[in-house]
């Protein structure tokens, strides 16, 4: 099997991906989950396997079963977009501020990877790999900041306002 991780831990195959949350969860629990034989979803389950395929009725059961976001992230990562999970409850002032924070963080560790890079001169592929997973990161915290900020968002109340016209 071809190694598609990101430095990470994240897949960057939605079929590799697919195969670590089955084996994890249990190939042959979710077969029996699924009323599908075992040989079947080994094979399914299987990246470089060409006779059956994972359907995406089923990769969405493996993921809601085991409830491991990797598939999406993958296929979020596949597409050059970022799975961001949206936050439970209505979020508070301490909870915007440690969300700044860290989009800060992670911006601050993009930019000192950009750096260490350009210090001989040049980007080398995988110092660009290295950035581009730090941007990611920040993509991501980004994202996640938004979703903060629209939980704090609020209808004010409204009040007939009165217009003063010139005489």
């Amino acid at each position: 099997m071809a190694k598609h991780t990101l430095k990470t831990g994240a897949y960057s195959c939605p079929l590799i991906a697919a195969h670590q949350v089955g084996h994890s969860y249990g190939v042959e629990k979710f077969a029996d989950d699924t009323y599908q034989s075992r040989g079947a979803m080994y094979n399914k389950l299987n990246p470089d396997n060409d006779s059956n395929h994972l359907y995406l009725r089923d990769a969405i059961l493996l993921t809601e079963k085991a409830n491991n976001d990797a598939i999406l992230e993958a296929w979020c990562h596949q597409r050059g977009g970022v799975f961001v999970r949206l936050p439970d409850a209505v979020a508070c002032d301490e909870e915007l501020s440690d969300q700044l924070m860290r989009v800060s963080e992670e911006l601050g560790a993009a930019l000192g990877e950009v750096r260490a890079a350009r210090s001989d001169g040049v980007i080398d592929p995988s110092e660009f790999e290295t950035i581009k997973t730090r941007l990611m990161n920040t993509i991501t915290e980004a994202l996640a900041l938004k979703t903060v900020i629209k939980g704090q968002v609020r209808d004010l109340p409204r009040h007939p306002s009165v217009v003063i016209g010139k005489s």
